[in-house]
């Protein structure tokens, strides 16, 4: 996803650092739910999560935001739209993420409180794989800028924005508690919140 990349990057940054040479990190891609509840659980010490997910019994600090759009065919009716709100797509057929996915139940809630079924003629495991069948003139899909950005200069994908407050997503850094993290998750901890406002980290990341 866009914020997996922006978070490769700034751990990128730190790593670079010589006063931050002996620090290693693990990094594992998952859902937003899961990663919440490996956190919970004290098998990772620090989660970057969609703010919108139950963090209940966590304490989080703000990190990065982004913004979700919908991928449309070359030729799709909604193609020539300058901007939509979701409800306006539901009368056509989607390209969805699974279930366990905190878009999917997003978008779930929102296509029943607007009175509508949400179609989706394929579910496929990521947004890269969204795009590939979106392209293909399958559907359309709710999916983040920045990746789109990649995938529209093929010619075969044009991106509408999404007026829905929520399309403008943001996210946390989650953990159990600040004074019990290790000496290396607090420092990441303080880099990436640094990153995340634009403070004195970006000046020392190439």
């Amino acid at each position: 996803s866009a914020i997996a990349e922006s978070l490769l990057d700034d751990l990128a940054g730190l790593m670079r650092e010589p006063r931050h040479q002996n620090i290693q990190v693990d990094i594992e891609e998952r859902v937003s739910k899961d990663i919440v509840s490996l956190v919970r659980d004290g098998v990772v010490s620090l989660g970057v999560c969609w703010s919108q997910v139950d963090l209940g019994g966590l304490e989080s600090r703000p990190y990065r935001h982004d913004e979700l759009v919908l991928a449309v065919p070359q030729g799709h009716p909604l193609a020539g739209s300058a901007a939509l709100h979701f409800e306006d797509t539901l009368d056509f057929e989607h390209v969805g993420l699974p279930p366990s996915t905190a878009v999917y139940t997003l978008l779930h809630r929102c296509a029943v409180r607007a009175g509508k079924t949400l179609r989706n003629r394929a579910v496929v495991s990521n947004f890269d794989a969204a795009f590939r069948v979106v392209g293909a003139g399958l559907g359309v899909s709710v999916v983040p800028l920045e990746i789109s950005r990649l995938h529209a200069e093929a010619g075969r994908i044009v991106t509408v924005p999404l007026l829905d407050d929520w399309a403008h997503r943001r996210f946390s850094i989650c953990f159990k508690r600040q004074q019990d993290l290790p000496p290396a998750a607090q420092r990441l901890l303080t880099y990436l919140e640094e990153r995340a406002a634009g403070g004195p980290a970006d000046q020392t990341a190439t």
